[in-house]
């Protein structure tokens, strides 16, 4: 309970966030990954629209054109099938300046609107929270279905899960404070205050936040989180400190100390919470 307390204490400190040289770094590491179609890759690896999305997204986020990633996106929107591989792009062309109802003569906003089905964008609490994102993203009215199943997705302990009535876990409570807050719901509704407090249990001393309860914190669970807290109006001046601690030289954050993994989708997703921004991104 003590370390629960003061977990919960830390998140109403502001401090110091990343400084424009680390943000710089990061976005020239994610330029970097890019082919001379725009589209990225991992070291090694195949390009992909998914991952260009994510590099887009953390391009924005790190004060970068997305531009080149946003016209791969349109070529390749043929890819796109998957409910959250469409809610991704949208975010991702939204947030680079572009359109989403004509990426390379393909409307992704109808293709979207054919996922919403019983109250539910797409089939999970995932596809549904990112649904809302992309929406408003696109300056959309969120049905008041959908809103409902949002909030009927969260646990009564305040966590958002992978599949209804499922433990939750930090990565989705964090994305379900910023969807609920751009669905409407005030940031100091009880609902959305619940969600803040439950994610101290993902905590730990070093101030990273794991995926789940009693794991080892990793890069992209805590920025999911400082997404969370800043679509809620908060700061963890800890997970801040953790998460520059794992950005390299390059400009590429680790996975975990000491382990580099998928680094251009890491990397990403922590340029994200390093600005202290949440989605949906808007120019």
């Amino acid at each position: 309970m003590r370390r629960v307390l003061l977990a919960l204490a830390v998140l109403l400190v502001a401090p110091m966030g990343a400084s424009a040289s680390e943000l710089e770094r990061t976005g020239l590491y994610l330029e970097g990954s890019l082919d001379a179609a725009g589209c990225a890759a991992e070291p090694g690896g195949t390009a992909s629209a998914n991952l260009t999305s994510w590099a887009a997204l953390g391009l924005v986020a790190a004060g970068r054109s997305a531009s080149r990633p946003a016209a791969c996106i349109a070529a390749r929107a043929g890819e796109l099938r998957s409910a959250t591989d469409l809610e991704l792009a949208i975010l991702a062309l939204v947030a680079a300046g572009s359109d989403p109802r004509n990426a390379g003569g393909r409307d992704l906003a109808a293709a979207l609107a054919r996922q919403l089905r019983g109250g539910r964008i797409g089939t999970t609490p995932a596809s549904n929270q990112f649904g809302i994102l992309a929406l408003r993203a696109m300056r959309q009215p969120v049905p008041s279905a959908v809103r409902a199943t949002l909030l009927r997705d969260q646990n009564p302990d305040g966590t958002w899960p992978v599949a209804p009535g499922g433990d939750g876990d930090s990565n989705l409570t964090a994305s379900g404070i910023a969807a609920a807050i751009a669905a409407g719901v005030p940031a100091g509704d009880a609902r959305v205050q619940r969600a803040v407090r439950s994610l101290a249990r993902f905590r730990s001393a070093n101030g990273g936040y794991a995926l789940t309860e009693g794991t080892r914190p990793d890069a992209q669970s805590t920025a999911w989180v400082l997404q969370g807290l800043a679509a809620a109006g908060r700061r963890d001046a800890g997970a801040e400190a953790f998460l520059r601690g794992l950005a390299l030289p390059d400009g590429a954050v680790q996975y975990q100390r000491g382990v580099r993994i998928t680094p251009v989708w890491v990397t990403a997703q922590a340029a994200v919470g390093l600005a202290r921004r949440s989605f949906p991104l808007v120019p």
